[in-house]
């Protein structure tokens, strides 16, 4: 009697009914992701992915094993990655506009201690690594998608790549290999299953790992492995709108009992080790699909082998998650109107490519037929002609001329014309330079020497054509910033706050949906992309004065004890720093009201003029330094253009 007929037959009525529904479910769950695989729109797009991937290594035309003479697309987008994406971006925590003036310290204290928290649980993640490898996904497969967690436990966690370091593993590996060793009948594999296990208690004794550890989790998705619902026509709308979002993590046949605790059923399909296409006979680098579908019908998410009867894991449901309900978050740098996949830029370069590498080719095969060689008269000896073409250093060569003179004889032949303009490619590499964004003083290769105002307005041309590939990136991960912190605000206590951001930390003891109207969660202006050092020292050195002035008549106010004159003041400088697109906090560099118990109004005076004094001399001292740095990234610009510094600037 198998072991499924055994289980049936110890079934109520009741529970064999229900597990016929719910094997319907995974029925209707199997066709709706074989159907999407199968779609014009998702069998079209994972063609062009693994087109797009060999053209990005170089691969001629995405077929074969032929490479291009010259990776093109390659250097472009090598060349615009550090320019969307070079660092870490930092995320900005500040009170909301709704918050009241009662109220108002108590939030900034907030809002300080929830910066350092989400900032650490993000770096602690891998923002930085995953971020880069996602946005070079945007540009070669159209999306990069990134799933966020909160890893806790096996048993409450959704599926979970990255997983932080712990014993979980170590436990969950042990409980597998003592079924095994209960279950093995060879003596020899017992043997092998009873030292592995040793093994794996001894590393849990010497506790290298955290018993049990938390934090935020970014797993990076490949595009190939994520399918949605097709009925949303908008690229910006997937991960709001879907109906069903769906990715595929690969288990071979270890990892997939030691994750859910049994083994795959009998009609799961098997992938060879390639995971390309079905096995039958490899059984020991057999693969299996799982799918996780988040179905946001019914809030709930399901685990199934692709091909089983019966769910990998029983469905679930999250009780804490952020205002929104997907934790995926997709990133496409080139959206289009009214279609769900956006272009990619190995997309719009690779035609460019094409046409480069046909010229560059004829012109190599023009070169080789054009290989200087010689006619010679009929009449001359064939055979020693031949000992001609193949004659040694120093050999003597006797040819028969009939008693003719051998310039006679011998003629170099004319070589095929070469027309310079039938292969110039400097229409291809302007193209290039359009639709990739870069120039090529930012690839570092500068074919025209370049004065120093064109080389600052080259720098401002490529400024504008990255900054929305900049502001997508910068809104992705602001969106990511915000469900961290929303999920933080429900998994963390005042204590482990405390032991990341310091003693004096504060944390909400309300609702979540309170504490959202009370902040704001933003990324700061350009911190993702490479430094526009220029830009930056130009708007501070316009803001400097103004701030030094700032200074000078809020200290005079409070010295008075018109604190509502200075706070007027205050307030009037946070929108002037709001309009250069700057997110310090401006009260960093302002005098704070105090409370003077004795009525020395004079001492406190002298005290707040000291004060200001000291921070005059902060101002001036930096207003010194940004000069200099400012003259110095011109006269950098000047030399790597090739142009000459301005006399003035010499003398200077």
């Amino acid at each position: 009697m198998s072991e499924s007929t055994a289980e049936q037959q110890a079934m109520s009525p009741e529970e064999e009914e229900a597990r016929k529904q719910e094997r319907a479910l995974v029925q209707r769950w199997q066709e709706t992701i074989s159907s999407a695989k199968k779609s014009e729109l998702f069998n079209e797009y994972h063609k062009q992915i693994k087109e797009h991937r060999k053209r990005v290594r170089g691969i001629k035309n995405g077929e074969g094993t032929e490479l291009v003479r010259t990776n093109l697309i390659y250097s472009e987008l090598s060349s615009m990655l550090p320019n969307i994406y070079a660092r870490s971006p930092e995320i900005a925590v500040t009170p909301s506009e709704s918050v009241s003036p009662q109220s108002y310290e108590l939030i900034k204290q907030l809002t300080r201690t929830a910066e350092i928290v989400v900032n650490r649980l993000l770096a602690d993640g891998g923002l930085k690594k995953v971020g880069k490898v996602s946005v070079r996904s945007a540009q070669t497969c159209k999306i990069g998608w990134v799933k966020v967690s909160y890893q806790k436990d096996y048993k409450t966690d959704p599926i979970i790549k990255n997983r932080i370091n712990d014993t979980q593993d170590n436990i969950l590996h042990i409980e597998h290999l003592l079924k095994k060793v209960e279950n093995d009948d060879e003596r020899e594999e017992m043997e092998s299953r009873k030292a592995e296990l040793e093994q794996a208690v001894k590393a849990l004794e010497q506790q290298v790992e955290v018993v049990h550890a938390e934090g935020a989790v970014l797993d990076r998705l490949l595009s190939e492995d994520v399918l949605w619902d097709e009925e949303v026509r908008e690229f910006e709308f997937i991960a709001e709108h879907a109906g069903w979002i769906a990715h595929r993590i690969w288990f071979n046949a270890e990892k997939y009992e030691s994750t859910f605790g049994k083994k795959p059923g009998s009609k799961a399909t098997t992938y060879n080790a390639s995971k390309t296409e079905a096995s039958t006979t490899d059984k020991e680098n057999q693969n299996y699909a799982v799918w996780e579908i988040w179905d946001k019908t019914t809030t709930t998410i399901f685990t199934m082998c692709e091909g089983d009867e019966d769910w990998a894991r029983a469905p679930y449901q999250l009780n804490k998650l952020g205002e929104r309900w997907y934790s995926l978050f997709p990133l496409a740098l080139h959206p289009t109107d009214g279609h769900p996949l956006p272009l990619s830029s190995v997309e719009l370069l690779k035609k460019l490519q094409d046409e480069y590498e046909e010229t560059r080719s004829k012109y190599a095969d023009h070169r080789e037929k054009n290989k200087p060689h010689y006619v010679v008269d009929s009449d001359t000896d064939e055979g020693t002609i031949r000992r001609k073409q193949h004659a040694e250093l120093g050999e003597i060569v006797i040819v028969d001329a009939n008693g003719r003179p051998l310039n006679q004889v011998f003629q170099r032949a004319e070589q095929l014309p070469i027309d310079p303009a039938q292969y110039d490619t400097s229409l291809i590499r302007s193209d290039l330079e359009q639709m990739g964004g870069m120039g090529d003083a930012s690839k570092g290769a500068v074919s025209k020497a370049k004065t120093l105002g064109e080389a600052q307005i080259l720098q401002q041309g490529l400024a504008g054509r990255t900054s929305e590939m900049q502001d997508a990136i910068e809104d992705w991960i602001k969106d990511i910033a915000v469900y961290v912190f929303e999920i933080a605000l429900q998994e963390l206590n005042l204590q482990q706050v405390q032991r990341i951001a310091g003693a004096d930390a504060v944390w909400p003891n309300m609702a979540k949906e309170q504490i959202y109207d009370m902040v704001n969660i933003e990324v700061r202006a350009g911190t993702s992309g490479k430094p526009n050092k220029a830009q930056e020292q130009k708007n501070w050195l316009e803001f400097m004065p103004q701030l030094r002035e700032l200074v000078t008549n809020v200290t005079e106010l409070r010295a008075k004890g018109d604190n509502e004159a200075a706070d007027a003041l205050v307030k009037v400088a946070r929108e002037t720093i709001r309009r250069f697109d700057e997110r310090f906090d401006v009260e960093e560099f302002l005098p704070q009201p105090k409370e003077n118990a004795g009525g020395d109004q004079v001492a406190a005076m002298q005290q707040q003029m000291q004060e200001m004094q000291k921070r005059m001399e902060m101002l001036d001292a930096q207003i010194r330094k940004t000069n200099a740095e400012a003259m110095d990234t011109e006269v950098d610009t000047a030399l790597k253009a090739g142009g000459a510094l301005p006399a003035a600037q010499i003398l200077q």
